[in-house]
């Protein structure tokens, strides 16, 4: 279905979106926003402020401000992009903010003899990225392990717990608050 297909006040069909993906939308609650992907019958929609919220392809306090894209092709291009994640192929879940793109990580040395490093901060944030990932990993694996009692496994959960936090200090890398880490008392 096409994005002309729907009328702006009426509510989709529960199967399909009504908005492409870089839609500007108006929520009756939280103001203007943009659709930047689908989840389970559900927009992801960045508003103002950086608040990233999932709100139903069916709720009807949603209007397009600005259409853009096609959502059947939007859906289709999301699909190959999360098979090509999970083989690793492309790095999804890589959402560097705007401002940082491009940029250099600089390491200056105390001593003047020895020469500065400079990393692009787009292979810095993939290490960021990939340690996040094998820390999720880890903790499913701790969680699932038949062979650990509970206070174990919350022993070493606050362990896990405590990385993330010490990796927190680098949020201001990514743009969408879902990719961003969370320590004690944030995490997903």
């Amino acid at each position: 279905m096409s994005s002309e297909t729907v009328p702006a006040g009426a509510a989709p069909s529960p199967s399909a979106p009504a908005f492409g993906v870089g839609t500007i939308v108006r929520h009756i609650q939280f103001g203007i926003g943009r659709v930047v992907a689908y989840e389970a019958s559900q927009y992801v929609i960045v508003f103002r402020g950086g608040d990233t919220r999932r709100v139903a392809w069916t709720f009807d306090g949603l209007e397009a401000e600005e259409r853009k894209g096609d959502p059947e092709t939007d859906r289709i291009r999301q699909a190959v992009r999360d098979v090509l994640g999970e083989y690793g192929w492309i790095d999804v879940d890589l959402e560097l903010a705007p401002r940082w793109s491009g940029g250099t990580l600089r390491l200056v040395p105390g001593k003047a003899d020895v020469q500065a490093k400079e990393v692009p901060i787009e292979a810095f944030v993939k290490k960021i990225v990939g340690i996040r990932d094998r820390l999720r990993v880890l903790e499913q694996k701790i969680n699932a392990h038949p062979g650990l009692g509970p206070e174990e496994k919350l022993d070493l959960q606050g362990y896990i717990t405590r990385c993330y936090g010490s990796l927190t200090t680098f949020n201001a890398l990514f743009a969408a608050e879902g990719s961003r880490l969370k320590g004690t008392g944030e995490r997903e």
